[in-house]
């Protein structure tokens, strides 16, 4: 068994199907309805999930460790016991660009589609994004002894991202992926509102005062 640790809106689901070689159907809110990538989850937070039970994971995860099969989760696991798992892998967002890429996505597919954020307009929408993208700012961090890769290799399908899954066909599932996900591929990228959203967002928690416009 591979446990593989993910926050949400970081692809856990296109993983797990490449490690499995499956093609899974897409699920709610555009994301790929993988059942490998939901057997280890036991919770999720809003930002990266750390305070959990960790012997309620190990119990969730056992009656799978003697299957040759990844079991995704919300879980970080740098505090567990790792001794029942061949092999750990993690999406990490440690950098600005993996962090970035998580919140677009966060956005894109889940917050911009519930009701009373449609409704907002002007400052209340910009105030109301940039409290959102609070949330992504807090890093889901490197695990010594354990396979670790960042979300922007992933996104921009580096060596790293290839060397993790050693090989293994990644079409058609990343063209699909790309495919929903081209806002993250737009060539203005970096320039748009909803990276400044994000920007502000650091900035705020930074100083610990609110971002003044001029």
């Amino acid at each position: 068994m591979k446990l593989v640790c993910f926050p949400h809106y970081t692809a856990g689901g296109l993983l797990c199907d490449i490690l499995q070689g499956k093609f899974s159907v897409i699920g709610t809110n555009n994301g790929i309805n993988s059942n490998e990538h939901s057997l280890g989850k036991i919770g999720d937070s809003d930002t990266v999930y750390t305070d959990f039970d960790a012997d309620l994971l190990t119990r969730k995860c056992f009656p799978y460790q003697k299957l040759d099969i990844p079991v995704g989760t919300h879980c970080w696991p740098g505090n567990i016991d790792k001794s029942i798992y061949k092999e750990i892998i993690l999406i990490t967002t440690e950098t600005t660009k993996s962090k970035v890429y998580r919140w677009l996505r966060a956005w894109h597919l889940y917050f911009s589609k519930i009701d009373e954020v449609k409704k907002l307009t002007g400052m209340d929408l910009i105030d109301k994004q940039r409290e959102l993208a609070k949330n992504y700012l807090i890093p889901f961090r490197v695990v010594q002894g354990a396979t670790n890769f960042e979300f922007a290799d992933l996104v921009e399908t580096t060596n790293e991202f290839l060397n993790v899954v050693n090989g293994l066909p990644v079409e058609p599932h990343l063209s699909r992926w790309k495919e929903i996900n081209k806002f993250l591929y737009d060539d203005n990228l970096w320039n748009n509102e909803l990276v400044q959203r994000y920007y502000e967002a650091e900035v705020e928690v930074a100083h610990g005062k609110f971002y003044k416009y001029y």
